[in-house]
C-alpha cells in the first residue's frame, strides 16, 4: 500500500490540536491555585512528555519521489519531447494536466491516473510524456517507501509554436524507423548496437565537439578547480538525452558545464532486435586547469553521419 501523505498530515493536525486544548485547560486551571512558573519547574519532563509524540512524528519527514534529472531539466525535456496534438492546436486548446501515480520502493511507476484533466489528446500525450521521467523514490527515515505523487504538464500553443520554429521542421523525424513502445530502459550490454553521438564534417569526434563547444567556467577558473565530472543519462528513441542523473560533482559551475555540453550531442538511439530503444549510457568530462585541457568519454565513440 502505498504511502498517503495527506491522510498523516491531518492525523499529525489533529493530534497537536487535542495536546493543545489539553494543555491550555491544565493551565487556566492550574493559575487559579498556584504559580504558573512553579508548576512548569515541577512538571517540566511530564510537559515534555506530553508534546514528544507530536516532535516524533515531525522528525518522521517523508521526502518525496525526486526525478533523476531535477525538476528544471526534466520539464526542459518535456518541452522538448512534447508532440501537441493537432486537433487541439487547431481548436485552439491549452491548459494543465495534473498527473497522481504511485512512485514504488525501486523507482517504477504504476497507476497514473489523471486528476486535472484538459482533453483527451493532450491527457494522452501528458501520460506519455511522464512516462519518460525516471524517479528516485521517496524515503522515509532513509528507507524507500511507494508513494502517490503528483505531476503538472503545461501545454502553451504560443510556447509551443515558439519552441517548433527554433527546432526546425524535422525535429521529430526519427532516427530509426522501428521504435520500442514499451517505455523500458535498457543498459548498453544489453542492446545490440550501442546508441551513438552523431557528428557533423566540423566537430568528427568528442574530443573536437568539446574542443568546439565547453567553455571553462570562470568561477572554476578563478578558483583553480579541476576534475573529473561524471553523468548518467538516457539515449531515448528519438536520440535526445533525458534524465541525466550526477553521479559525481565538480564545482565552480564544471557540473553544470558538463550537462549544458552533454545535452548538444545528437544521438543515433540503441538498438535491439533492430528496434529502436531506450539505453542508459555514462559520460565523463575532465576538466583539468593544470594542463589547460578538457577531454570527454563515452563507451563506442561515434561516427560522422
Amino acid at each position: 500500500m502505498e504511502y498517503d501523505q495527506s491522510l498523516k498530515k491531518h492525523q499529525i493536525l489533529y493530534l497537536n490540536w487535542f495536546r493543545f486544548i489539553i494543555f491550555t485547560r491544565v493551565k487556566s486551571h492550574v493559575m487559579k491555585t498556584i504559580n504558573f512558573n512553579n508548576f512548569l519547574q515541577q512538571h517540566f519532563f511530564w510537559l515534555i512528555f506530553l508534546f514528544l509524540p507530536s516532535l516524533f512524528s515531525e522528525a518522521q519527514t517523508i521526502n518525496p519521489p525526486v526525478c533523476y534529472s531535477g525538476p528544471r531539466l526534466a520539464r526542459e525535456f518535456i518541452d522538448e519531447e512534447m508532440i501537441y496534438p493537432e486537433k487541439a492546436l487547431q481548436a485552439d486548446i491549452e491548459g494543465t494536466v495534473e498527473l497522481s501515480f504511485i512512485v514504488h520502493e525501486d523507482g517504477t511507476v504504476s497507476d497514473i491516473n489523471v486528476i486535472q484533466r484538459v482533453s483527451p489528446d493532450i491527457d494522452e500525450e501528458a501520460i506519455r510524456l511522464l512516462r519518460h521521467i525516471l524517479w528516485h523514490p521517496a524515503t522515509e527515515l532513509g528507507k524507500p517507501i511507494s508513494y502517490r505523487h503528483t505531476f503538472k504538464i503545461k501545454f502553451n500553443i504560443r510556447k509551443y509554436k515558439k519552441l517548433t520554429k527554433q527546432r526546425g521542421t524535422d525535429y521529430f523525424n526519427r532516427p530509426h524507423e522501428n521504435t520500442d513502445t514499451s517505455f523500458k530502459v535498457y543498459r548498453r550490454v544489453e542492446t545490440d548496437h550501442w546508441p551513438k553521438p552523431i557528428f557533423t564534417s566540423l566537430d568528427r569526434n568528442l574530443s573536437n565537439f568539446i574542443v568546439n563547444n565547453l567553455k571553462y567556467p570562470e568561477a572554476a577558473m578563478k578558483q583553480n578547480i579541476s576534475g573529473d565530472v561524471k553523468l548518467r543519462f538516457v539515449v531515448e528513441t528519438s536520440g535526445r538525452v533525458s534524465n541525466i542523473e550526477v553521479i559525481e560533482t565538480v564545482g565552480g559551475g564544471c557540473t553544470e558545464e558538463a550537462i549544458r555540453v552533454l545535452r548538444l550531442i545528437k544521438w543515433y538511439p540503441g538498438l535491439k532486435d533492430n528496434v529502436a530503444v531506450r539505453t542508459s549510457m555514462p559520460f565523463e568530462l575532465k576538466f583539468d586547469l593544470t594542463n589547460k585541457t578538457v577531454g570527454g568519454a563515452i563507451p563506442n565513440p561515434g561516427q560522422l553521419y
